[in-house]
């Protein structure tokens, strides 16, 4: 992959990781949309949205956390269970 195109991917998921975690949300579906406008090997898709998603779910996370809109109490039960069974599929 040249170095140009290579830019304009990493744009691309810049501006969905932004758009998507100004909502809260990870935007493992865009990033996949993304990666298979560019061409890339569609073995590459599922891990490569996991990890994308799960920065920016982390730092959504800490963003609204910090303003004050978040109860960790009321989290940690979903990602005691959601966050490890999401690696199995």
């Amino acid at each position: 992959m040249s170095v140009p195109l290579l830019l304009v991917l990493s744009a691309c998921i810049l501006a969905m990781a932004a758009l998507y975690s100004s909502v809260g949300h990870g935007g493992a579906s865009g990033y996949i949309a993304i990666l298979a406008l560019f061409s890339l090997a569609p073995d590459a898709f599922k891990p490569t949205a996991l990890v994308l998603n799960i920065l920016v779910s982390a730092t959504a996370t800490l963003s609204f956390s910090r303003a004050g809109h978040f109860s960790w109490h009321l989290f940690w039960p979903f990602a005691a269970t959601s966050i490890p069974f999401s690696f199995l599929r």
